[in-house]
């Protein structure tokens, strides 16, 4: 029949680069909201626009140290 069989996990995402990023934002906009919460309890509470960037800067991050947090 000149075939190989092959199987396998396919991310539903479409790709293993757009679940890492869905997995990294999840988890960065978990950290950066607790951060500001806690500084809003503290009545330091950033802009809208400063928590956008730091869950992007800290999205890259996490997709370079590939945390194993990352995929609990």
């Amino acid at each position: 029949m000149n075939m190989e069989l092959v199987y396998g996990f396919v991310p539903k995402a479409g790709s293993l680069d757009a679940m890492i990023e869905e997995k990294a934002n999840e988890l960065a906009t978990k950290i950066v909201l607790r951060t500001s919460n806690t500084m809003k309890l503290e009545d330091q509470e950033n802009f809208k626009e400063r928590v956008e960037k730091a869950i992007n800067e800290r999205t890259e991050e996490l997709k370079k140290e590939m945390p194993k947090i990352l995929w609990d």
